[in-house]
């Protein structure tokens, strides 16, 4: 088939060329009939020998082989038409790139033919390979020498053929090195089966000799894992063969014997889990326990080899991480069981068991998906699980079971932090910056929704009446929902979901086959999760088949979803018949049936839904858009940013200035209210002056000099009498240089002056609590009233007889008078000022 396959590969690739040069060039395509005709009768005949080797395939491979095959011939009967109507209408390039479009099916399902073919192969020897392994198993348990020889011709008969056909597929490999070590531990295998065999004969020789035993059980290990060893070349030669094929078999991986006991122990581990509550109750408790931890150091201990042997880094890192989680709960477990077996009352004890269930549960399966997945699908799987938690964590508190919600609730936190950490993981091998901006944006908002959903939850629980925490958890969930979404593209959730079905009905079956009294229990939770998943596989392949151009892949993805949902019914009725009567063996016999064709339909939904590299390019450019729009944003942003720091810088400027302005009319106001407040010196006239009068007026300038002059009626008070000292100064001068008219000014001034004094102290004296302070204010204030008339008229009158004695006296007199009730003036409405009446705020 390969010689068919380069020729019908070479005779497209050639069409392919000719039609593109043809169209860069813009010349006319000659007649591509005959050549089309060659390469449908050539399809044609791979497909019909493909047909004819059904009965030597695979019974899995089977459904896709026939659907495959029938896909080519409809492809090759599609290329002719398009010929033909390129021959009738040359210069029209539709029917050419039609042409191209069958060209290229027509290929890709000839080289999924042939994957089909070496898949069923290898899916062959790998059983073989699997059954020596129990033949193995079976030789350690007998002691008898005549069974021993009959099942060791039957070990060396299955693995005969294990290295014969191991030779062929040897010799199939493109990789020196992986062809070398194949052949390497075929021949490992020949021997330690031969030191096992005879090991296994000297224990039946002599059975109570344990030194024999052991040595037996030792060689068994050995040759166990190089029999797995072997299952794990094989698929690294089918996976390095197909490397460079986007058909590869992504979706059903070769499985190892390591990968397999995963799978089975997860299984066990899960149902015992289930169930522990039960066994607790009717006092199993101590052997469900030592059942649970044989089951998860198991599972634990084979995950160690898938991991050991993984050759990605960054599947190895997230399957450790699966594997110190699953490390890490096993021993919460046993001590989550310890106050409960003590008090099986304990309340506290039994929710916080539920709780370490709960979480080991979902480690167990998340480990058991990721061994057989890569990492875009444990991403994928992760993610659907947190989904479907969320999901749940909501219906419980709808249906208002608090304790279920708690049980989800304790969970979730550590369900979103492990998913953001393989998140993280997961672009290491994402090179492309729209998609690596993507998933980031997806993580933030994750990482921003946790504390949320939590308090929400929280709020909810408490109190299923708090309408708005119910509201706000379900848009949390929504939203939530939505990057994870953002993470994993739909076809590689349906990939990762595609296993877990996988592994739900094969632990199904195996549930039905061990019977037990759990049985049915056990059954009807495996047919829930698998009929979840089925649904969401449903939901996500619909979701992207939405997105699909191309409307003959459209209708191909949807009629493979139709199939499954046809199935699904059919499957849950199957499954609920042979739980109600396990010996009915028609029952069993549809249910093997309805099992096969949903593993076949869910595995042709995972092969159908992978994205042609057209899809690939196109979601490339739209990611390339949404960054180009975010970062068009961004700019736009940074701009508005720039010209709001302009704007704000200049205003900063302006407003600095203006500050200064005010600053400086400030220190100028203070510079004023300083020089105010200060004693103004008393200015002295020039030439002679009456001495006395002066000394009067200097008495009243030296005792205001400490006092504060500023607003309040005592301030304003000060700085009138300073006024009269001033006045006071000026009359000695004009009194002895005779000015009459400077005189009378001067005289009228100080009555003015007074007056203003009079109204300042007599408000001091209203407010005044103290009687007696009172009084003395209103008395020097009609005293300074008194003198000052006086000292008004004594100008007036005898201003020209001051050089009399005794006009010269009087004016002395009455100098002296005013100077002394200004100063006691002062004095007793400072006095007055400290017992003043509050008065209340406007």
């Amino acid at each position: 088939m390969d010689e068919v396959l380069e020729m019908i590969a070479d005779a497209v690739s050639s069409l392919v060329v000719a039609i593109t040069d043809s169209e860069e060039k813009n010349t006319l395509f000659g007649d591509m009939v005959p050549g089309v005709e060659l390469i449908q009768q050539a399809v044609n005949g791979m497909a019909e020998a493909a047909e004819e080797t059904v009965s030597l395939i695979d019974e899995e491979f089977i459904g896709q082989l026939e659907s495959t095959s029938k896909q080519l011939k409809n492809s090759a009967g599609q290329l002719y038409v398009h010929a033909v109507r390129a021959r009738e209408d040359p210069w029209n390039r539709v029917p050419q790139k039609d042409a191209i479009k069958a060209a290229k099916q027509i290929l890709q399902n000839v080289v999924l033919l042939v994957l089909i073919e070496e898949q069923s192969n290898i899916k062959v020897l790998v059983n073989i390979a699997k059954k020596a392994a129990e033949g193995v198993r079976r030789i350690d348990e007998i002691e008898n020498i005549k069974q021993l020889d009959v099942m060791i011709g039957d070990v060396n008969q299955l693995q005969n053929e294990l290295v014969k056909r191991s030779q062929r597929r040897s010799e199939g490999s493109h990789n020196p090195e992986l062809r070398s070590k194949l052949e390497d531990i075929a021949t490992m295998v020949n021997i330690l089966s031969e030191q096992h065999q005879a090991s296994a004969r000297d224990v039946c020789r002599n059975p109570r000799e344990e030194t024999l035993r052991s040595k037996r059980s030792e060689l068994s290990s050995k040759l166990l894992s190089a029999i797995d060893d072997l299952i794990y070349t094989i698929k690294l030669i089918f996976e390095n063969n197909t490397k460079f094929v986007d058909l590869a078999f992504k979706w059903k991986p070769v499985r190892t014997m390591a990968e397999d006991e995963v799978t089975r122990a997860s299984a066990v581990l899960i149902d015992n889990l289930r169930t522990l509550p039960k066994s607790i109750e009717a006092g199993n408790g101590p052997a469900a326990a030592r059942e649970i931890v044989n089951a998860a150091n198991l599972q634990i201990s084979n995950a160690i080899i898938v991991a050991n042997r993984c050759q990605d880094p960054v599947k190895k890192k997230m399957l450790l991480k699966q594997i110190e989680e699953l490390k890490k709960l096993t021993p919460m477990l046993i001590s989550a069981m310890k106050p409960v077996l003590e008090n099986p009352n304990d309340q506290e004890a039994q929710k916080h068991l539920e709780s370490v269930i709960y979480s080991t549960q979902k480690a167990s399966e998340a480990l058991a998906t990721a061994v057989v997945s890569s990492p875009a699908e444990i991403v994928a799987a992760s993610g659907v699980s947190l989904a479907r938690d969320l999901d749940s964590l909501e219906e419980a508190i709808a249906s208002g079971d608090k304790k279920r919600a708690q049980v989800i609730l304790s969970h979730i936190p550590s369900a979103i932090d492990k998913h953001i950490e393989l998140a993280n993981a997961l672009l290491e091998t994402i090179t492309d910056p729209g998609q690596r901006h993507q998933i980031k944006q997806s993580i933030e908002r994750l990482q921003t929704l946790k504390p949320r959903i939590i308090e929400n939850a929280n709020r909810a629980i408490a109190n299923p009446n708090d309408h708005e925490a119910r509201k706000n958890l379900s848009s949390d969930i929504k939203e939530a929902k939505k990057a994870i979404g953002q993470i994993s593209q739909p076809y590689e959730v349906v990939s990762a979901l595609n296993t877990k079905i996988h592994n739900d009905l094969d632990s199904l079956i195996k549930c039905i086959d061990e019977g037990g009294p759990d049985m049915q229990v056990k059954g009807v939770q495996y047919a829930k999760d698998i009929a979840n998943s089925i649904k969401k596989q449903i939901e996500a392949a619909e979701a992207y088949a939405q997105t699909i151009t191309d409307p003959d892949r459209k209708k191909q993805v949807l009629d493979s979803i139709e199939q499954l949902k046809k199935l699904t019914p059919q499957l849950l009725e199957a499954i609920r018949a042979c739980l109600a009567n396990p010996d009915d063996k028609e029952a069993r016999k549809r249910l093997d049936d309805v099992v096969r064709r949903v593993k076949e339909a869910s595995s042709n939904l995972s092969q159908v839904i992978q994205p042609t590299a057209d899809e690939l390019k196109e979601e490339k450019r739209k990611r390339n858009e949404e960054i180009a729009r975010i970062e068009a944003e961004e700019k736009a942003k940074a701009r508005a940013l720039l010209k709001a720091a302009e704007l704000a810088r200049i205003e900063a400027e302006e407003e600095k200035k203006r500050l200064a302005i005010i600053e400086e009319e400030k220190k100028r106001l203070a510079a004023e209210e300083e020089e105010r407040k200060r004693a103004p010196k008393l200015v002295v006239p020039e030439g002679p002056v009456n001495k006395a009068v002066f000394g009067a007026a200097a008495d009243v300038a030296q005792a205001l000099e400490s006092k504060v002059r500023d607003g309040t009626p005592l301030g304003i008070l000060v700085q009138l009498s300073d006024e009269i000292a001033q006045q006071m100064a000026l009359i000695a001068s004009f009194a002895m240089n005779g000015d009459v008219k400077g005189m009378i000014t001067a005289a009228r001034k100080i009555a003015d002056t007074i007056k203003q004094v009079q109204t300042q102290a007599k408000h001091i004296a209203d407010n005044c609590t103290d009687p007696r302070l009172k009084q003395n204010v209103l008395t020097y204030c009609d005293c300074g009233g008194n003198f000052s008339t006086q000292l008004k008229i004594l100008c007036a009158v005898k201003s020209n007889d001051f050089n009399d004695p005794t006009a010269e006296e009087q004016l002395v007199t009455c100098a002296k008078g005013l100077s002394g009730a200004v100063i006691n003036l002062v004095k007793s409405s400072e006095a007055a000022s400290i017992k003043q009446r509050k008065v209340p705020q406007q």
